[in-house]
C-alpha cells in the first residue's frame, strides 16, 4: 500500500481516537451509558489503527531498525492516549484538565511528525 494511503489511516485514526476521549470524557463517571461502551470500543479501534498505519509510515519510509528519539516520543504519546480512558473511568472530574492535555498532547506528535526534530 501506499504512503498516501498510510497517511491517510493514521489520521482517520487520530480523528477517531480524540473523538472517543471527547466522548468518554463528556460521559464523566456514569458506567451504565451504551454510548460509553461504544466509544470506548471506537478508542481501541482508533489505537489500533494509529499505530498499525504509523509503522506502516514509517516502513514507507525505510525505516526499519534503530528509530531516531522523534518517533520514541509519538509511540510515548500515543500509548498515553491508549490508557487514559482509565483516569477518565475512576476520576471523572479529571474531564476539564483532559480537554487541554490530550489537544496538546496531539499537537506535539503532530508537530514531531512534521518536523521530525531530532
Amino acid at each position: 500500500m501506499s504512503y498516501e494511503f498510510y497517511r491517510v489511516l493514521h489520521i482517520i485514526g487520530i480523528v477517531l481516537l480524540f473523538f472517543s476521549l471527547g466522548a468518554l470524557a463528556a460521559i464523566g463517571g456514569r458506567t451504565d451509558d451504551r454510548l460509553r461502551s461504544f466509544a470506548a470500543i471506537i478508542h481501541g479501534v482508533a489505537v489500533a489503527v494509529i499505530l498499525i498505519a504509523g509503522f506502516g509510515l514509517l516502513a514507507r519510509l525505510g525505516m526499519f531498525g534503530g528509530f531516531p528519539p522523534w518517533i520514541w516520543i509519538k509511540l510515548a504519546i500515543w500509548l498515553t492516549l491508549a490508557v487514559a480512558v482509565l483516569p477518565l473511568r475512576r476520576k471523572s472530574e479529571l474531564a476539564s484538565r483532559v480537554f487541554v492535555a490530550f489537544p496538546l498532547l496531539g499537537g506535539i506528535a503532530a508537530w514531531l511528525a512534521v518536523y521530525k526534530p531530532f
